[in-house]
């Protein structure tokens, strides 16, 4: 699912209100560093590009989407006070459930919701302008092949309209470790790249800054 084209995306988001998110608990950070030990164990997993990472908030993190392991191991990498401050945006399906949507709210997860994304989007522009991060994979959705799918433009148009930088993240391996078609990991080792930040050009359409990030990503 992608954004409508008939909106007034500058518009809206530099006048929606900057509402402070609500405090995430202690779950999230404590959980990360739990599945980092876990994930170096299991995938021998391997971190590079840590020092791409901007020291200061906001940015848009944006990495390819190869599994469920995805958001864990990209979280892998940052830093507790980094993690304490990412939002990530997912869809209502994965939190069909009273006891999942709590566990989101407690984990910093954004819901998108299907029936009114543009609601989701000024969401999203709300915890950027509080200073807080945000992980958005721009597939939508997991890879059936392994391969690089078709980027949406969500990211594209927050980065853009806010003036925050993106981090293209490379994940290699996760697709072998939980194909889409598996329910259960194998060991196969992961390699997470943070790549270097950038800063959407102005003069760029949204659909353009969204396969500058898919281009960066797909270079070896």
């Amino acid at each position: 699912m992608d954004v409508a084209e008939d909106i007034d995306w500058h518009k809206l988001l530099t006048s929606a209100s900057a509402v402070a998110p609500s405090a995430p608990s202690a779950m999230l950070p404590l959980g990360a560093k739990l599945f980092k030990g876990l994930n170096h164990l299991y995938f021998r997993l391997s971190i590079k590009g840590k020092e791409n990472i901007p020291a200061n908030a906001p940015f848009i993190i944006a990495p390819n989407h190869e599994s469920f392991l995805d958001g864990p191991i990209v979280t892998s990498g940052l830093s507790w006070n980094t993690i304490k401050d990412t939002y990530f945006y997912a869809t209502e399906e994965h939190f069909n459930t009273a006891a999942k949507r709590s566990i989101a709210g407690q984990c910093n997860v954004i819901l998108m919701q299907m029936s009114n994304l543009k609601n989701s989007i000024l969401h999203m522009a709300q915890v950027l302008r509080a200073g807080k991060n945000l992980m958005i994979f721009p597939e939508g959705r997991r890879t059936n092949t392994g391969e690089l799918g078709q980027f949406k433009k969500t990211f594209a148009i927050l980065a853009k309209e806010l003036r925050v930088p993106i981090v293209p993240v490379r994940i290699t391996g996760a697709y072998e470790a939980l194909p889409r078609q598996k329910s259960l990991p194998r060991p196969h080792k992961i390699t997470v790249e943070y790549l270097p930040a950038i800063m959407p050009d102005v003069t760029k359409s949204y659909d353009e800054i969204a396969e500058q990030v898919k281009k960066i990503i797909a270079q070896d």
